[in-house]
């Protein structure tokens, strides 16, 4: 068992916390995390895709890919924050890094909403002008 072995209530209280849905508030995008064993520039990645203007269908599905990695790597460490035996400070580590990767997610979806948004304005406004085109010609 490890040292300062991580008790019944202090899991809880940690799980709570990464459960909670204001978890991320003020907390930061990490820089790098490691997910299936490969280092990932998240907020390098996050900060780069947030500066485009819209996303290409090419790119707003590499998003939707690290999304999914994510998300199933906060999983993985949300079972091993709920079942291994971890020292408080690893415990509390896990959950840590369970609210970054949470603060990523909510980054991407954020961005992938603001793109898909972004593309319907861009079609709306492609078709009321096709729209003014059809009647200047009509009208000559």
């Amino acid at each position: 068992m490890a040292r300062n072995s991580l008790d019944d209530a202090e899991r809880h209280a940690l799980l709570r916390r990464v459960d909670r849905g204001t978890a991320t508030v003020g907390s930061r995008v990490p820089a790098s995390v490691t997910v299936d064993g490969t280092d990932v520039a998240l907020r390098e990645f996050v900060v780069a895709t947030r500066n485009q203007r819209t996303l290409t269908p090419a790119e707003r599905s590499r998003v939707q890919d690290v999304r999914d990695r994510l998300r199933a790597e906060r999983d993985r460490r949300r079972d091993r924050l709920a079942s291994a035996d971890l020292s408080v400070e690893e415990g509390t580590a896990l959950a840590d890094s369970i609210v970054g990767l949470d603060r990523a997610l909510a980054a991407l979806a954020d961005l992938s909403d603001r793109s898909l948004e972004a593309d319907r304005h861009e079609r709306h406004v492609e078709s009321h002008r096709s729209w003014l085109e059809f009647l200047d010609r009509i009208q000559k």
